[in-house]
């Protein structure tokens, strides 16, 4: 299979129609309403689209009868689709209807509930003014007056023409009823009425048909004009007032003021930094809202939120309802608009996929753009584009373009779209390159002075040469993007490497990338536009070669001064270990004591080191370890100090690093500030070196610290995973040397834990950091164990406080008060009583030492009674403390009741397997309880994905029941037989809940098959009955019949209006019910029938009008000579002639 079969439309084929631009206007011409019906069938009514739809509509209908509306701000990056998405609501808002039927809201895939908030709104229409919209930009034209750029497009939309003063006078026109005369008259005289307008102030034949028109008014042309130009001056600009009033009666009819939706779009453009204008948007709005009321919403779009800049916070108080577009967005529209795919075509791409799952996941590993887990599920939604690829080419489109110009949305549809064009023919498998991005762009960023025009000329001329010299291009193209966007984004944590190129380059990923990781050196290696630095590359410019010759000078400088390279050693050795060890805290007495230790690098301890706990830290280049081991075993056992030595290793290639960092940094500081575009790439590069010199350095520190020794005082080694792990352990041992009673209950948080725990949190112990149960808590362990038969509070406190423990009260009570809460243990008796005994959380703490504590035998805590009942809510079944297990069975029948709505026959996905539930049901008692408890993850997981699966497939099933409708009426039509054929590909592998969405471009496809027969049919009876009405209106008996017998003849026989077909094409669902009530073949016998009925009411006419004729039966046989047609003629007059005898004959 080759990648051109499997997309739903062949991309040689397929044009982008609008090539991604939405423009925001009322332009109702031809090509503009094509461009329109794709739009609206392309529309991904998915994501933040839908839920800002949502949140208009509501919002407005909430509000309808309020005081006045309010407005909605759209923000979203350049190229997000703000614009797309207001001019998709203006049409849906007004359902546009198009000349073969079809309307907006019918060819648009929206969700149920857009759909009921859309018919709601044609409700409210019908007891309003209808419905209207209105959209344009507040920068075009108007002389900048706000008022009247609002007026220009309030106008337009009306059918007016823009200019306040012209559409006055043809809103005075037509409210005295001569518009039609007087635009008549003009034309007559053979002016151009548009052109009449356009010089309304000069225009001679236009002054000519009003003093026609209304001689009392107009008495000459010269007192017309001047009645014009005093009546209707061209403004500058207007007031608010005449604002409102224009508005009102452009729109009003018949007394009522129609739901209007009024869209500007890329408001925040116009505003930009000018303050005055946002004040005068916001008044203008303000007036129109308050004076119109409830019926008028504006719509704004910008590209940050309406709080994001100082200018537009101006309008936050009158846009308040907020919709925000993200990137989740645009994936969604090129996934549906370029790359959807046949079902049938899914399986083998997700399959080809996963086979080579291990090449496509080592693709820039260690990088932030590389493989991620969630890719697995876009593989054959985005392919032949690999998801790291497309986060390479998004990321890196923000840098080559920092004004926004190209947005990402315009720019990726545009890209992709033709992108995917460059590889149909090759086999699966076959994936675009990334430095497809680079000979995309690489005219644009010439001309933009990004890219240096010999680096231009280069590429582009081995791009056509050689097989090496096209792959030294590509490789080149690569180093290019990869060292703009590590350069400007160094967190992503991209290098121009071997490895890097490769994984970028790659194309056929069934053959890997290992042959291009081995032929790629050689050809960068000897490339004259790449410089290698390390194992990375950058673009060579002569610039650089300046900054490379300035920085071997340096190198040179240094390698012969030792003594600076040895003093920057010992300052990053002393650095480091101070970074490694400056986290570590000791803590002494009630856990609130702070302990220091201090780090030394001198060659002898300081005289207080019996006192103090210090680390001696020596390394290999200044002594040997045998001599460190020997002073610490000199110490002896009771020494606090800690003896630490680090090993001289890699000497040359940490002396080599040292040198090419003070190097690299010398040379940034000479050369100061770069003012031309290779001056910045060669400081960068620089930079590079230098962080590149830095990391090996920290590199070699750190295998050096890797293998360091810690010697206890006395010598004793500790052992570890790392310096710190040995330190913090090497500084616990000498706590016990100087303070040797703390150990078990050392911790700051025992206060917090005996709080919460009184409060009842079952969770307190993590106030000490344990979140594990208080039965396994090495505190709670120990006083459980006391505890055993029964001791009082006051013989645990002395315990635990004194003697070997040493701990807090804090810490003794805590752990009393987490043993109670957790139910591990009882309250006997307090001063000897056992009546009226407190419970968990009630008892005093000064009660503590009289109170008798015992170990309780219950199987089941509270924390996981807790956690029970929690999962037991998540369907709505609450139960109380203890009484969980009478709320189980609900519980459980509610689970297996969600689990049989997230499955059943195909397409639906299996029926989810509920085999987990079986120990569960048949355990009985605490056992159950506990059965749940142990899968409670398990469950809860279930339930959220359940949960999710039953929504989708309410959501889905009902598009499938209108697809199996559809393709029932649409058998044996043209293109029927594949989409069932893809229809049956979506029930063999139960992909009703695929995305994208699989079924919604079935539907449109036979919507409009059938939409095109049906109207063919339509056309057809038309055509059919009226020349069956000819037929009458030809004959002299049915001329003489009443109009009252001829009706009555045609009601007989169905052939009056009432009976014509009754055809409705706008949406899908009145497609449905159309042929639910007719089908296809009904409506052609029904077709084929008419003419058979009017010659039964020919039949009938002449018995109306000539009761005595007799009907002569005549034969009709095939003839095929003229002897035949004589010998036919003689038997029929011979016949004709007999009847004639006994009165007036006609045949039949």
């Amino acid at each position: 299979m080759n990648n051109r079969e499997i997309f739903l439309k062949d991309p040689s084929d397929h044009k982008l129609v609008n090539e991604g631009v939405a423009n925001v206007n009322d332009d109702r011409s031809t090509q503009a309403m094509e461009v329109l019906r794709y739009e609206l069938e392309t529309f991904v009514c998915d994501g933040q689209y839908e839920k800002g739809i949502e949140q208009i509509l509501e919002a407005y209908l909430n509000n309808i009868n309020e005081a006045q509306q309010p407005g909605v701000w759209i923000s979203g990056f350049y190229g997000s689709g703000k614009s797309h998405l207001v001019k998709m609501l203006r049409a849906l808002w007004i359902d546009d209807t198009f000349k073969d039927g079809a309307s907006a809201r019918g060819i648009t895939t929206l969700s149920q509930n857009i759909k009921d908030l859309f018919k709601e709104l044609s409700s409210q229409a019908k007891r309003h003014g209808g419905l209207h919209s209105a959209s344009g930009t507040l920068g075009a034209g108007a002389s900048g007056s706000v008022r009247l750029a609002l007026l220009r497009i309030i106008f337009k939309s009306a059918g007016l023409p823009e200019h306040y003063h012209v559409a006055r006078f043809i809103m005075w026109l037509k409210a005295e009823g001569i518009y039609d005369t007087v635009k008549q008259h003009v034309e007559d005289k053979g002016a151009d009425w548009d052109e009449e307008l356009d010089n309304f102030h000069v225009a001679e034949e236009l002054y000519d048909a009003l003093c026609s028109v209304k001689p009392k008014v107009f008495s000459s042309s010269m007192t017309a004009s001047e009645i014009l130009t005093q009546l209707y001056p061209n403004k500058e600009d207007v007031t608010n007032d005449e604002m409102i009033k224009a508005i009102k009666q452009a729109l009003t009819k018949e007394g009522k003021f129609p739901l209007t939706l009024v869209v500007f779009d890329e408001v925040q453009q116009y505003i930009g930094e000018d303050s005055d204008r946002s004040m005068v948007v916001q008044e203008a709005v303000e007036a129109c809202c308050k004076n119109i009321g409830g019926k008028l919403v504006f719509i704004a779009t910008g590209q940050t939120a309406v709080t994001g800049t100082a200018n537009l916070k101006r309008l936050e108080g009158r846009f308040t309802i907020r919709v925000e577009l993200s990137d989740t967005d645009v994936d969604a529209v090129i996934r549906k608009v370029i790359l959807g795919k046949k079902p049938d075509a899914i399986k083998t791409i997700d399959q080809i996929m996963n086979d080579n799952i291990g090449e496509i996941s080592r693709h820039l590993a260690g990088t932030d753009l590389g493989h991620y887990q969630d890719d697995t599920k876009h593989f054959a939604s985005d392919y032949p584009i690999l998801p790291v690829r497309r986060r390479f080419w998004e990321h890196t489109l923000r840098i080559l373009d920092q004004t926004g110009t190209d947005s990402q949305l315009r720019n990726q549809l545009s890209m992709i779209h033709k992108v995917i064009r460059t590889n149909l023919d090759k086999p699966l498998g076959n994936v675009v390159p990334a430095d497809y991005l680079y000979f995309d762009s690489a005219d644009k960023l010439l001309q933009s002075r990004i890219l240096p025009r010999k680096i231009h000329e280069k590429t582009m001329s081995w791009l056509e040469g050689t097989e090496d010299e096209n792959l030294t291009a590509r490789a080149c193209g690569l180093v290019f993007l990869i060292n703009k966007l590590g350069g400007s984004n160094k967190e992503l944590g991209i290098k121009a490497n071997i490895d890097t190129i490769a994984d970028l380059m790659v194309d056929d990923i069934t053959h890997g990338s290992s042959a291009l990781r081995n032929r790629l050196p050689a050809i960068m290696n000897n490339c004259d536009l790449l410089m290698r630095i390390g194992d990375e590359y950058r673009i060579q410019t002569e610039e650089s070669s300046a900054w490379n010759d300035e920085f071997l000078s340096q190198k040179h400088q240094l390698a012969n001064e030792a003594h600076r390279i040895e003093t920057e050693r010992e300052d990053r050795i002393r650095k480091m270990f101070h970074g490694k060890v400056k986290k570590v805290s000791l803590t002494q007495g009630n856990s609130k004591v702070n302990r220091e230790f201090y780090p030394v690098f001198n060659s002898q301890l300081p005289g207080d080191s019996i006192d103090k706990i210090y680390i001696w830290v020596r390394n290999g280049w200044s002594i040997n370890e045998n001599t460190v081991l020997a002073d610490a075993r000199q110490a002896g056992t009771q020494s606090p100090t800690i003896f630490t030595y680090i090993p001289k290793r890699a000497a040359d290639d940490l002396r080599h690093n040292l040198i090419a960092y003070k190097a690299a940094n010398g040379t940034l500081e000479k050369r100061g500030v770069p003012k031309t575009p290779e001056g910045i790439e060669a400081k960068a590069a620089m930079e590079t070196t230098k962080q590149t010199s830095d990391g090996k350095i920290n590199e070699l520190l750190n295998d050096l610290f890797a293998g360091s020794r810690v010697f206890q005082g006395g010598g004793k080694e500790i052992s570890g995973n790392n310096l710190q792990e040995m330190i913090v352990e090497a500084a616990q041992n000498s706590l016990q040397r100087l303070y040797p009673q703390f150990s078990i209950a050392d911790h700051t948080g025992w206060g917090k834990v005996y709080a919460n725990s009184k409060k009842g949190a079952p969770d307190a112990l993590k106030a000490v950091g344990d979140k594990g149960e208080p039965s396994k808590n090495q505190v709670c362990k120990q006083i459980l164990a006391f505890i055993a038969g029964g001791k009082k509070g006051l013989e645990i406190r002395t315990h635990f406080e004194t003697s070997h423990y040493g701990w807090s009260g804090d810490a003794v009570d805590g752990g009393l008060q987490v043993l109670l809460i957790a139910g591990l243990i009882r309250i006997d008796k307090i001063n000897d009583s056992s009546k009226n005994l407190p419970g968990p959380t009630e008892l005093e703490r000064k009660l503590i030492g009289k109170t008798i504590f015992k170990v309780e035998s219950a199987t089941v805590t509270t924390a996981q009674r807790i956690q029970v009942r929690k999962l037991l809510q998540k369907l709505d079944c609450k139960a109380k403390q203890g009484e969980e297990i009478v709320i189980i069975p609900t519980f459980l029948s509610k689970l297996k009741g969600l689990a049989d709505e997230a499955g059943g026959d195909a397409p639906m996905p299996e029926t989810p397997d509920l085999s987990v539930l079986t120990d569960i049901t048949h355990a009985t008692g605490n056992d159950q309880i506990l059965a749940i408890y142990n899968n409670r993850n398990e469950l809860s997981q279930f339930i959220k994905e359940w949960k999710d699966i039953s929504i989708r497939i309410e959501k889905r099933f009902p598009l499938w029941l209108d697809l199996t409708n559809l393709l029932n009426h649409a058998k044996g039509l043209k293109d029927a037989e594949i989409y069932k054929k893809q229809a049956e590909s979506i029930t063999n592998q139960r992909h009703l809940l695929s995305d994208p969405d699989p079924i919604t471009p079935l539907i449109s496809n036979v919507t409009q098959i059938l939409r095109d027969s049906l109207n063919d049919m339509d056309v057809l009876y038309v055509k059919k009955h009226e020349e069956g009405m000819d037929r009458l209106r030809n004959d002299s008996n049915w001329a003489q019949l009443e109009p009252e017998q001829k009706n009555n003849l045609l009601e007989k026989k169905q052939l009056t209006l009432l009976f014509k077909l009754q055809i409705n094409v706008q949406t899908t669902t009145d497609i449905i019910k159309t042929l639910t009530r007719m089908s296809l073949t009904m409506m052609k016998d029904r077709i084929e029938a008419l003419s058979g009925r009017f010659d039964q009411v020919l039949q009938a006419a002449a018995e109306e009008m000539e009761p005595e004729v007799q009907f002569v039966q005549i034969s009709r046989p095939t003839l095929k000579t003229e002897a035949e047609i004589e010998e036919w003629i003689t038997i029929i007059g011979k016949k004709l002639k007999e009847a004639l005898v006994n009165g007036p004959v006609m045949m039949k």
